[in-house]
């Protein structure tokens, strides 16, 4: 992974979570969960195989920043569950969070203590609002962004990559 001239790794500490910067030996682990049939249904990602399938989209774009980062339980070495934020629309200068929790780990509440330390990632970086973009048939997902203050802004669709399947969303907005 290509760091942003004076980029640095980054870490926060939630409640029962440590969440970091990706690293090159977390990625098959990433990719395991992003390509977990179930746990990645609704991403807009492919159904990826190997830590070697992400290695770019994680490199940095000095045009286009995203901050990629994995989230462990407090005192564990194990990744639970991945989460981003970056440019969604370079344009107009919005960005956008992702997230996503090991399915063995789902109902925990460990997917809106990563939304909340995004928010205050965002925060930090002087970020004035951010979208999650989230699957309309996702319904714990949804339930997670609205609990963390994240109103409906509009709806859209995307296609999974490399599939037909089109997922009908919502786009998310909070204002910081």
């Amino acid at each position: 992974m290509q760091r942003r001239p004076g980029a640095s790794m980054r870490s926060f500490n939630t409640q029962r979570l440590f969440i970091r910067t990706t690293r090159q030996n977390d990625l098959d682990a990433v990719a395991a969960m992003w390509g977990d049939l179930e746990g990645g249904k609704y991403m807009p990602d492919p159904h990826y195989q190997s830590g070697d399938e992400i290695k770019e989209i994680l490199e940095d774009d000095p045009d286009c920043p995203v901050y990629y980062f994995v989230a462990m339980r407090a005192g564990f070495d194990e990744i639970i569950g991945t989460c981003s934020l970056g440019f969604e629309n370079t344009t107009a200068h919005e960005y956008s969070i992702g997230y996503n929790v090991k399915k063995e780990y789902w109902g925990n509440g460990y997917a809106g203590e990563m939304v909340n330390a995004l928010i205050d990632f965002a925060r930090e970086l002087g970020i004035k609002s951010i979208t999650a973009p989230v699957a309309q048939e996702n319904k714990a997902s949804n339930r997670v962004v609205e609990k963390c203050g994240f109103t409906i802004a509009s709806e859209s669709s995307f296609t999974k990559s490399g599939t037909n399947i089109v997922h009908r969303s919502y786009i998310y907005k909070l204002i910081l």
